[in-house]
């Protein structure tokens, strides 16, 4: 009795996996993810301030 229209999911929908399948969130460490976000942040701080100053130049402000 296949319902037409939903996807394979909805209708057989799959196992759910046993409890040592999967690490918890404790052990899963992603240390390179906030050095790459600090990174990122710190770039575009500093491309705003420098972006800022030639503005100030060019429209002679201060």
């Amino acid at each position: 009795m296949a319902k037409e229209g939903l996807p394979p999911g909805i209708v057989n929908p799959p196992r759910p996996l046993p409890e040592k399948a999967g690490e918890s969130p404790e052990e899963h460490r992603t240390p390179g993810t906030l050095v790459l976000v600090l990174v990122f942040l710190a770039a575009f701080v500093v491309y705003y301030f420098v972006n800022w100053k030639l503005l100030s130049f060019v429209w002679r402000v201060g």
